[in-house]
């Protein structure tokens, strides 16, 4: 939770004590160390791609890409159209 005065974060701990900044600290390292972990894998399993490959990984990437935003649009327009006033 983010606290727009520092007087607000020290009061929130005074009140609930160091236990709930505690957990969330350690919750935010093991996603960190997580993250680390899969990027450096990431890394490693494409060390020896040629350029070539790369460049159709890269290529098949974005047209998935494109084509789940392109159904996520559709389906928000859908939505919207329904609800607009006038017309």
């Amino acid at each position: 939770m983010s606290y727009p005065y520092p007087q607000d974060r020290h009061r929130d701990r005074k009140e609930k004590g160091e236990h709930p900044y505690k957990d969330a600290k350690e919750a935010m390292t093991q996603s960190d160390a997580q993250l680390q972990a899969e990027a450096e894998a990431y890394g490693e399993a494409r060390a020896n791609e040629s350029e070539e490959e790369r460049a159709t990984r890269f290529a098949a990437e974005a047209e998935e890409r494109l084509r789940r935003i392109n159904t996520e649009v559709a389906a928000g327009t859908g939505e919207q159209s329904g609800s607009e006033p006038g017309g």
